[in-house]
């Protein structure tokens, strides 16, 4: 009889993570509460209910369920907080996630800084010479040498937790656009090296992580971009669809493949960013670098529903997929905007 019990339990909790992937939102978050009042895992059923909460832009539900999780008790893998205050506190944030997540919320470092008598970002090494031009990030470690001891700090805190820190709401998103600052001199040596450009310059990603595969657009649909014309296409790809690269009408500067600090200096030198969900476009969010980010149906939460903008960053675009796996839909949409962005670009030219 337990094993029925416990199986009922599994299939009401993986029938609730089916309707939130199909975005039935309504029906997910009913079936979330199901599965707990069964006796599905708590926690599981908790950061279900969370996404559907951040999807819909309601981030005051989403912390009460941080904290129903934080009060739980059960050790969480990237959960760091236990909820204390970290004003006067000296805090060691962590950033654990991926590099577009840390990207996205060193938006809060003025903030904490602020609040807090010292802050030490810990960030992975591909983003150590990237941090210090975030506003109010004084100073940044990575793992190993130079960090700091436990004894050395208060409160350790991942990054992703600093909107649930300061109870973010839609309506007051702390520095949305231009809260990533390059240093000049890089600036005008990528200009320098990329060359004087007659018409509007492009930058394009096809591809997302490995991970994630369903975030990616195949090699050959995403060439149509490329026979638009009266513009330059610069590649931003690399990794495994990098052979891509060598179409004879999309540019390449290696720079864009020597690290995360000389990629945004690249995507400042750009009129328009063309990007799938990926580290480029929270680069130029953070830059406000005009771009457009294609996504697949089953968006993450930080793009919310039905939007074509977003509210984390005012200088995006975002193209949906219609339906699940429909990329030629949000290609065709694309081409289309590209061409009326071109020919409102020639207009204010010429006038």
């Amino acid at each position: 009889m337990d094993d029925v019990v416990e199986l009922s339990r599994e299939n009401v909790l993986s029938a609730a993570e089916e309707l939130l992937a199909k975005r039935r939102l309504d029906a997910a978050l009913r079936r979330f509460q199901g599965a707990e009042a069964m006796g599905a895992d708590p926690d599981a059923c908790a950061a279900g209910r969370w996404q559907v909460h951040m999807l819909r832009g309601d981030f005051a539900a989403a912390w009460k369920e941080s904290r129903t999780v934080r009060e739980g008790g059960k050790a969480q893998e990237n959960c760091l907080w236990r909820g204390e205050d970290v004003r006067g506190k000296r805090v060691m944030v962590r950033c654990l996630h991926g590099l577009g997540d840390a990207v996205q919320f060193f938006r809060y470092a003025p903030q904490l800084e602020a609040m807090a008598e010292s802050v030490v970002w810990e960030v992975s090494p591909e983003l150590l010479h990237l941090a210090p031009y975030f506003r109010g990030v004084k100073r940044a470690v990575t793992w190993g040498e130079g960090r700091p001891a436990p004894e050395d700090w208060d409160v350790q805190i991942e990054i992703m937790e600093l909107p649930c820190l300061f109870q973010t709401r839609l309506t007051d998103l702390p520095i949305a656009t231009n809260y990533l600052w390059l240093p000049r001199k890089l600036a005008d040596s990528v200009h320098a090296g990329m060359g004087t450009a007659s018409t509007p310059r492009i930058g394009l990603v096809w591809a997302a992580g490995e991970w994630n595969q369903s975030r990616s657009v195949a090699p050959e649909l995403f060439s149509q971009i490329l026979e638009t014309g009266g513009c330059e296409f610069w590649n931003m790809q690399g990794g495994s669809a990098q052979h891509f690269a060598a179409h004879d009408k999309l540019r390449d500067t290696k720079l864009c493949h020597s690290g995360v600090l000389a990629l945004a200096s690249v995507i400042e030198q750009f009129d328009l960013v063309i990007t799938v969900d990926t580290l480029a476009a929270h680069l130029a969010g953070a830059l406000g670098v005009e771009a457009w980010v294609m996504l697949q149906y089953a968006a993450d939460w930080r793009w919310m529903m039905e939007r074509d903008d977003s509210p984390w960053y005012p200088s995006l675009r975002l193209f949906r997929q219609p339906t699940p796996g429909n990329w030629a839909a949000v290609l065709h949409a694309v081409r289309y905007a590209l061409q009326e962005w071109l020919e409102s670009d020639a207009e204010e030219e010429a006038a």
